[in-house]
């Protein structure tokens, strides 16, 4: 029989540890660590059973098409927008990702950057370290309460949930917008759904987007919805950096339509240095001092959530090759077709 192959074939150096502890010593793992699907032979693609994906590289129709042998591929994270779903489906290959891993860090971050920029914590370090003539309690300019003040989340799954109960802890209001929650789950949360994107832009002092990338959120946060925003609201992206219009936020931020913003991610990651945003803000231009954080697509990120995610992927993948149903099956209707 076969020795089976699981490759991961972006992201992950050797040893893959993690995953020979799930997979044991019966199964042959590779880790090309490619920067594009093209540094991967032909032949690894057809022989390969499994693939545990990052998200570096995109499995669009004609990579699925060489995979011969794959049973299953598993996105080693949340979003599999790099994933062609319905070429995996018409092939056969269940698409599965791992919705649960991080969902407590990611809110962690989220919540983070609300705090470093409401509360001023960023402006004053900064401050305080340019000169000791900074030393005062009001040198990270205005600053208003937390405790009822509204955060607005867009997009109430598992991360949004959890960034809502954080919110709670801080005497803030909720609201949300995510026309797929069924009915009561704003009751049983004890926050207030928003009908209209509109409404929640309005009286937001916060908003935290917490929603897949699809066709429907990519460049939904362009400048028809930056003006429909609360003047001097905040806002954070731990989500995907595709759903903001980099340059419409621009706009917003100079005008101060937007008030601060902390970003985790980027439509092209790293950035790119000549963006007008990413070039004032790394030569702390004075419009945009203190008002702009980024994280690099690190929101997920400790050590306990970075084994649980391949721990939980790996796992995903041993049931689809045991001929086990999978948890988080995510193209379905096109297998079933």
């Amino acid at each position: 029989m076969k020795q089976p192959i699981v490759l991961i074939p972006d992201r992950l150096r050797p040893p893959a540890d993690v995953e020979q502890e799930v997979f044991g010593p019966e199964v042959r793992i590779l880790t090309p660590c490619a920067l594009h699907t093209s540094e991967i032979s032909d032949e690894v693609w057809a022989s390969v059973d499994a693939i545990l994906a990052w998200h570096e590289l995109q499995f669009t129709a004609d990579v699925i098409a060489k995979l011969e042998r794959c049973q299953v591929i598993v996105r080693v994270g949340v979003g599999f927008d790099n994933v062609d779903l319905e070429a995996a489906g018409r092939q056969g290959i269940m698409v599965c990702n791992i919705p649960d891993y991080g969902t407590a860090d990611v809110a962690d971050h989220a919540i983070g950057l609300m705090l470093a920029l409401a509360r001023g914590i960023y402006a004053f370090s900064e401050q305080v370290r340019a000169s000791n003539d900074n030393w005062h309690w009001n040198a990270a300019g205005t600053l208003h309460r937390l405790a009822d003040a509204t955060l607005g989340i867009i997009g109430l799954g598992r991360i949004g949930t959890a960034t809502a109960l954080r919110a709670k802890a801080f005497g803030m209001r909720v609201v949300f917008y995510d026309p797929y929650i069924p009915d009561g789950q704003d009751k049983a949360l004890g926050v207030t759904r928003c009908y209209e994107l509109a409404d929640l832009l309005a009286q937001a002092d916060v908003v935290s987007i917490h929603t897949p990338l699809t066709s429907e959120t990519r460049g939904m946060a362009n400048a028809a919805f930056f003006s429909m925003l609360k003047p001097g609201a905040i806002f954070i992206n731990t989500a995907r950096g595709a759903i903001v219009d980099l340059d419409a936020l621009t706009e917003a931020l100079r005008s101060g339509q937007v008030g601060a913003a902390g970003l985790d991610v980027l439509p092209q990651e790293p950035p790119d240095p000549d963006h007008p945003l990413i070039r004032a803000w790394r030569a702390r231009e004075s419009w945009i001092a203190y008002r702009l954080i980024i994280t690099p697509h690190a929101a997920f990120y400790c050590e306990e959530a970075y084994r649980e995610m391949r721990m939980k992927a790996a796992l995903e993948a041993k049931r689809v090759l045991a001929g086990q149903k999978p948890r988080n099956c995510v193209n379905e209707a096109w297998l079933q077709n």
